[in-house]
């Protein structure tokens, strides 16, 4: 099993529009992001800022506020050197913002149960990343789950409770979640502003996200908005609700909804800091010209690359191919796939894919020189049973299949498009279900 960590910095913008001097010192800061309050310092938080408030807001909140546009601050830097810490952790770092990343932590002391001095090592190390992170801002959230979904639900639900719970108001109720204190080396408590960390052990996913607000769920506008008009405001409302019925309401993104809201979410973390790619270069005595040889040649390589991902577990989500012509010329082309691919076939595809669009758009025959081939976007694959027989032709045949079910629905509407039989039962076949209403039952 891999933890998810989510590490989330505030007071990064407001920190690199101090350090480039866009404003006066003294003066609290306040970044704005299409009109809004987007981040900011600790001192305006303190008199009360509210992320999401509009720029008017602002002024009433933090009267003295030194306003700075997101677009105007430089945190590259910042961001890559905080990035650079975490990698020192791990290498699955996949950056979501300058201030947000997601981090594939592995269990301590191996697969099986959690045990007490597994989720200690666990909560060291989770606070050393946010101690780290609260450098490079004024404070850190740190959430860590099973899987990205709750990892994000614990952040982001210590975010608004630290920060935007006002007095008189209710705490948001955490429940099946261990919050951490981060202590010093020497064992005292951390003093000032410590990261505020949010461990949700395995099995009380649903659990925590049952009274969290529906907005925790990452769905687009348009399925926010029927949830609404649906009359849910909690997870655990729409968690009672049937996948079936979910599909019947919203579609295929009713799956969706209804495996989020149950804290499945198997999408693993992609390691996309630094970018990491294989690449296999030929180099082709003589030169060709004919596709045919180019093609074989991107087969070989993409049985060698999907055999080095599959001894690693792990799969690739970009295609990349480049042509050295005899001219001198060199082309490039990638393509990104639909997810993470970890089997030989559907690298080949997408690399003969790369090959027919560079040639046919080139209009004339060239002369190839060596060809390299590469894939790039890799990440852990989703965990599956070990085979006691190796099964890679199955699972290139089953990915032969996903690919044309893909192609098909491109042009047709997903109702017509599906596994098994679809046509009309025939005259003789409607009698004999008339007579035997069981025949077609799947009890029978």
């Amino acid at each position: 099993m891999q933890w998810v960590c989510w590490v989330e910095i505030r007071g990064l913008y407001a920190a690199a529009a101090r350090a480039a001097g866009l404003v006066e010192e003294g003066r609290p800061v306040v970044v704005l992001r299409e009109g809004r309050a987007f981040d900011g310092c600790r001192e305006a938080f303190a008199a009360g800022l509210q992320l999401g408030s509009p720029a008017r807001q602002v002024l009433r909140d933090v009267p003295r506020a030194a306003q700075v546009d997101w677009a105007d601050v430089d945190v590259a830097a910042r961001a890559r050197a905080f990035w650079d810490r975490c990698l020192a952790h791990t290498p699955y770092v996949e950056p979501v913002e300058p201030h947000q990343v997601l981090l594939g932590l592995p269990q301590p002391g191996g697969p099986g149960e959690l045990s007490g001095e597994a989720l200690r090592q666990l909560e060291q190390e989770v606070a050393a990343i946010a101690d780290a992170a609260s450098a490079f801002g004024f404070i850190a959230f740190a959430g860590v789950g099973t899987s990205r979904l709750v990892a994000r639900a614990a952040a982001r639900a210590l975010r608004e409770e630290f920060l935007g719970r006002r007095p008189g108001t209710a705490p948001l109720r955490l429940v099946g979640v261990r919050l951490v204190s981060p202590r010093r080396a020497d064992g005292s408590p951390a003093g000032g502003l410590a990261p505020q960390i949010a461990i949700v052990r395995p099995g009380e996913e649903a659990r925590f996200l049952a009274p969290l607000p529906i907005g925790y769920l990452p769905c687009p506008p348009d399925v926010r908005r029927r949830l609404h008009q649906l009359g849910l405001t909690r997870i655990g409302e729409a968690a009672r609700v049937s996948e079936d019925e979910w599909v019947r309401q919203l579609g295929p993104q009713g799956r969706l909804v209804s495996r989020w809201s149950r804290g499945i979410d198997p999408e693993p973390v992609k390691p996309a800091y630094p970018p990491r790619r294989l690449a296999r270069r030929t180099e082709l005595a003589g030169g060709v010209r004919d596709r045919d040889p180019l093609e074989r040649e991107l087969s070989r390589s993409a049985a060698r690359l999907a055999a080095q991902l599959d001894r690693r577990g792990e799969g690739c989500q970009q295609v990349g191919l480049i042509l050295e012509l005899a001219d001198g010329r060199v082309l490039h082309a990638e393509r990104t796939l639909p997810r993470l691919r970890h089997t030989a076939y559907p690298i080949e595809q997408g690399l003969h894919g790369l090959l027919a669009q560079v040639l046919d758009g080139l209009g004339e025959p060239v002369e190839v020189t060596a060809v390299t081939a590469e894939v790039g976007l890799i990440g852990p694959v989703d965990w599956r049973q070990m085979e006691l027989w190796d099964d890679r032709l199955r699972r290139e045949r089953q990915e032969r299949i996903e690919g044309a079910l893909a192609l098909l629905h491109q042009r047709f509407p997903a109702r017509v498009i599906g596994l098994g039989p679809r046509t009309p039962p025939s005259w003789r076949e409607q009698m004999l279900q008339y007579a035997d209403p069981y025949r077609w039952s799947r009890e029978a």
